[in-house]
């Protein structure tokens, strides 16, 4: 069985042929609908494949067995965490509500109640709009199948409140840094502070990031879980903008130093048991600290204080708008904590701008003023603008 690809107009084609009619001419199956050539040269053994172990048109194919077959894909292109993702909200959701369909017989009405049901569910907005885009971007990839084409297109997503980010003062900080007992775990949180990072970012540091004669730590790689869901380094980070350097304060620098000397201690505690993999936030053994532990930790934490309660996420949170309410400029924070753009940092800390106004108002009127009484100040000017006229 062989095949070969075929460009008509601006789409390109899969073509296999299935070998010869009674009357020896040569049979052929067409796959069409590929944007891109590389595309179709990937699908190109898959389908080869397919058709060798029993072949199902897509005319007669359900929904269910294309969703299935979009997962396997998607399970080879995108990171375990995010393929987890995908699957759930489609074996809890999308597969049941439109599994049943098959390609030829699916409308957008059929689509659009589907939708309606979810919206009628007690989940979250954010859910609910997780759900219409993994939906939205598996019927897309289906032309080639038989799905129409712009089959969503007048189907409204699932409206998302914004919600309200969750932070620290300056004072829940401090109490709540009062009340963490665990050595290993406090690193984690109090580099989190300092320096915005994500969970993933500061448990996968390595101390050959950290310069300590400039002040600054980069940030290159993450803990996450690989293909077989052990937790491992990967260089594959969020976005291209969360490869960043960030500079970190004095004190957080002496904090370092003095973690990485009880590291030395602990090291030769344990001798030929230690596993040295040169991470900054480490078990007593020298092992990645797993999130989940941390998290528990995390949350013991909390109910010793008198903070309110917030995630660890929140912690990133809470350095941003503590830079922000200092009246640090947004760009500085974008680059800290690797967001793609500064509308993706003024968006999420608009709460804190009529802070930054405030902060505004005040630089100018010292600028303008200096640090006389200002009505006398004022005054002054307004007489001397009265007098030229």
């Amino acid at each position: 069985m062989r095949g070969h690809i075929i460009k008509r107009g601006n789409k390109y084609s899969v073509v296999v042929d299935i070998g010869r009619d009674h009357n020896n001419k040569r049979k052929q199956k067409w796959f069409s609908g590929y944007e891109r050539k590389k595309d179709a040269e990937n699908d190109l053994p898959i389908i080869i494949s397919k058709l060798k172990k029993g072949y199902t048109d897509p005319a007669n194919m359900t929904m269910e067995e294309y969703f299935n077959q979009w997962l396997d894909r998607k399970k080879s292109t995108v990171a375990p965490g995010t393929y987890e993702h995908y699957e759930s909200y489609m074996r809890k959701h999308i597969i049941p509500g439109l599994g049943r369909w098959k390609i030829s017989k699916l409308e957008s009405y059929h689509i659009e109640s589907f939708i309606d049901e979810v919206n009628d569910k007690e989940l979250s907005q954010r859910s609910k709009k997780h759900i219409y885009r993994i939906l939205s971007s598996a019927l897309l990839k289906g032309k080639k199948y038989g799905i129409k084409e712009g089959i969503m297109e007048d189907i409204e997503p699932p409206k998302v409140d914004k919600q309200e980010i969750e932070y620290w003062s300056e004072d829940e900080v401090i109490d709540f840094m009062s009340n963490l007992k665990s050595k290993n775990h406090a690193m984690p949180i109090l580099l989190s502070l300092a320096t915005g990072m994500r969970r993933g970012e500061v448990l996968g540091l390595k101390w050959n990031k950290v310069d300590f004669a400039n002040n600054t730590i980069s940030v290159t790689h993450q803990l996450k879980k690989d293909d077989e869901g052990e937790w491992d380094l990967s260089s594959q980070l969020k976005t291209s903008t969360s490869y960043r350097t960030i500079e970190i304060d004095d004190d957080t620098i002496e904090i370092l130093k003095e973690h990485k000397r009880q590291q030395q201690k602990d090291r030769l505690s344990c001798g030929g048991d230690y596993e040295d993999l040169d991470l900054v936030c480490a078990t007593s053994t020298g092992g990645y600290i797993r999130p989940t532990y941390l998290r528990t930790v995390f949350n013991r934490t909390l109910e010793r204080s008198s903070v309110k309660k917030i995630s660890f996420h929140g912690l990133r949170h809470t350095h941003a708008t503590l830079l922000l309410k200092s009246g640090v400029h947004p760009k500085v924070v974008q680059e800290r904590l690797g967001h793609r753009s500064i509308q993706t940092t003024l968006d999420t800390y608009s709460h804190v701008i009529p802070g930054i106004q405030k902060i505004a108002a005040t630089s100018i009127q010292k600028s303008l003023y200096g640090n006389n009484d200002k009505g006398k100040s004022a005054n002054s000017i307004a007489n001397a603008s009265a007098n030229r006229k």
